[in-house]
C-alpha cells in the first residue's frame, strides 16, 4: 500500500505565493489539517511501516504531526531532496496574482499546469548552502513538471518500490507538484492529462497494489 499526502497549509499557501524550494512553514491551520489526516488514516485502520518526505520544513512538520496522530512517532523519517516540491525558478516567493499581472494569466497558467514548460530561471542560485551534498550543477534553477518527475524517479525506484515489493505500507509526505508527477507514474497518465491532476492539502490518497505492483484501487480519505 502506498499513501500520498501533501503537506498541510503553509504560510506561502496562505499568502498565495509560489513556493517550490522556498522553506515555508505550516500555519496553525496546516498543523490541524495534518493531525486530522493522521486521525483519518488511523480511523481507517491503516498503519505505516515507512515514511518518506522532503527536506522542506512544511513537509517534515506534516510528517511528524501525522505520525503523532497515528501513535507512530517512533518511525524514522526518510528525507530526500528528490521529494522536494517543484522549483519555480524566478517565480519563487512571488505572489501568484502579481505574477499574472506581470506575465499574463495564460502564461502563468501554462507554467503552473503544463507538463514540460519551465518558468524563468532564478538569476542567483541561493540553495547551495542548504544542499552542500549536491554539486551546484545538480541544483535546479527552474523545473517543469517533467523535470520534477525525472528528479523523483531514482528515489522511487531505489527506495519506494523495494519497500512496496516487501509488502510494506509506505507513506510519502511531499508537495503538490511532486505528487502530481508521482500520480502520473502510478496511474500511467499521459502528459496531456497533467493539468487535470489536483492534490489537496493534507488529504490522504491511498493506493492498493497486487503482488506484482499493478494498481488495484485508489481511495481518498476525505
Amino acid at each position: 500500500m502506498l499513501i500520498l499526502l501533501r503537506h498541510g497549509q503553509s504560510s506561502s499557501n496562505l499568502n498565495n505565493l509560489f513556493t517550490g524550494w522556498y522553506d515555508a512553514k505550516l500555519t496553525q491551520k496546516g498543523k490541524d489539517q495534518a493531525y486530522a489526516a493522521g486521525l483519518r488514516l488511523k480511523a481507517a485502520g491503516y498503519q505505516v511501516d515507512a515514511i518518506h518526505t522532503s527536506l522542506l520544513s512544511r513537509a517534515i512538520q506534516t510528517s511528524n504531526v501525522v505520525l503523532e496522530a497515528m501513535d507512530q512517532l517512533y518511525l524514522p523519517l526518510h528525507k530526500s531532496w528528490r521529494l522536494n516540491g517543484r522549483n519555480y525558478g524566478a517565480l519563487e516567493g512571488m505572489n501568484k496574482d502579481l505574477a499574472r499581472e506581470k506575465f499574463g494569466k495564460d502564461q502563468v497558467h501554462t507554467w503552473r499546469r503544463s507538463y514540460d514548460v519551465r518558468p524563468p530561471r532564478a538569476k542567483n542560485n541561493q540553495l547551495s548552502d542548504r544542499y552542500p551534498f549536491l554539486d551546484s550543477s545538480s541544483l535546479p534553477q527552474s523545473e517543469s513538471l517533467k523535470d520534477t518527475q525525472v528528479r523523483l524517479l531514482p528515489y522511487l525506484e531505489d527506495q519506494i518500490i523495494p519497500q512496496l515489493k516487501q509488502g510494506k505500507n509506505v507513506l510519502i509526505v511531499s508537495h503538490g507538484n511532486l505528487l502530481r508527477a508521482l500520480t502520473m507514474v502510478i496511474e500511467d497518465l499521459e502528459p496531456n492529462q497533467a493539468s487535470q491532476i489536483e492534490i489537496a492539502n493534507a488529504l490522504p490518497i491511498v493506493y492498493h497494489f497486487n503482488q506484482d505492483l499493478h494498481l488495484q484501487s485508489k481511495e481518498i480519505l476525505s
